[in-house]
């Protein structure tokens, strides 16, 4: 019966010996387990956190490329709308009351005595003998033609040379100072 309890005893402090260590097993495996569990819980948080971010990002890119776009949309209407009022003006100007003294200023400042005054035909029509009176009282010999591929002023010729004043010239030369007065007077 010794043996028999000497057995049991053995038997029972194994049983003991094997409960300890199933149960420090048991939570080492819950602690390794919950260890997981946050690192993994980290890394979805993580992973959130940068496909949000990405996702503003990519929200953000595309709200400025649209805005660019809207943008390049707007200035080039702006721009077509300063070309219109320009060339608007540019064809009021020749029915001013002061064009014929601009075209007869036009003229002498050319400097030239003879050659080739050209004008647009309605230019022509309108002022032709005024003009034509102009050039007598200055002693100027011109030779008058018209040119309908400008819309007012003169170009004065002798020989190679030739003296711009189109309203075409004058408002290319004056260019950028037009489209700034106009677009402050729109926008």
């Amino acid at each position: 019966m010794a043996t028999q309890t000497v057995t049991e005893k053995i038997i029972s402090d194994a049983k003991k010996e094997t409960e300890n260590i199933l149960k420090k097993y048991k939570e080492e495996a819950a602690k390794i387990k919950k260890a997981s569990e946050e690192k993994l819980a980290a890394k979805r948080k993580e992973i959130e956190q940068e496909a949000d971010a990405r996702k503003k990002a990519e929200i953000l890119r595309a709200v400025s490329q649209k805005r660019l776009e809207l943008n390049k949309v707007l200035v080039f209407e702006k721009r077509k709308l300063i070309q219109e009022v320009i060339s608007e003006a540019l064809k009021k100007l020749t029915t001013h009351k002061k064009y014929l003294d601009f075209l007869k200023e036009l003229i002498e400042n050319s400097g030239e005595k003879d050659g080739e005054l050209i004008l647009n035909k309605k230019d022509l029509e309108k002022h032709g003998a005024t003009l034509k009176k102009f050039l007598q009282k200055k002693g100027l010999k011109y030779k008058i033609n018209t040119n309908d591929k400008i819309i007012g002023g003169v170009m004065v010729k002798r020989e190679k040379t030739i003296h711009h004043g189109t309203l075409e010239l004058i408002s290319e030369l004056l260019k950028d100072e037009l489209t700034i007065a106009v677009s402050k007077k729109l926008f």
